[in-house]
């Protein structure tokens, strides 16, 4: 299994996606509200697969994913986002997204987005 860490400004959606992630298996290294505190603890804490959401009060989810895929292109990024739109997908693949996965999802859409990246 790989590493993750969770990055979106909602509390209670990384609580439940850490708490999926790691009764799955899956081995959640640390939790984020915004790029800031996840380049601090990317310095010292590497990891495989950033689950990273495309919307934040006040920076872009897309320019965190640009900064973190200039820093880091190894690390996978899956984009989470409650937006639909072929616009956003096609930035994010533009910018080097893995994946994208769109709200609402089950525990069972999470779990195949996150298998798909196939590390």
């Amino acid at each position: 299994m790989f590493t993750l860490a969770l990055v979106d400004d909602s509390r209670i959606l990384r609580s439940a996606l850490r708490s999926v992630l790691e009764s799955s298996g899956y081995e959640v290294k640390f939790e984020a509200d915004g790029s800031k505190e996840l380049f601090e603890r990317l310095q010292t804490c590497p990891v495989d697969v950033i689950l990273l959401d495309v919307f934040f009060p006040n920076e872009s989810g897309l320019d965190i994913l640009s900064q973190v895929k200039a820093r880091y292109p190894k690390i996978k990024v899956l984009m989470v986002t409650g937006l639909q739109q072929n616009s956003v997908l096609e930035e994010a693949q533009k910018r080097g997204a893995d994946g994208v996965l769109y709200k609402p999802f089950d525990t069972d859409d999470l779990l195949s987005a996150v298998q798909r990246l196939g590390i």
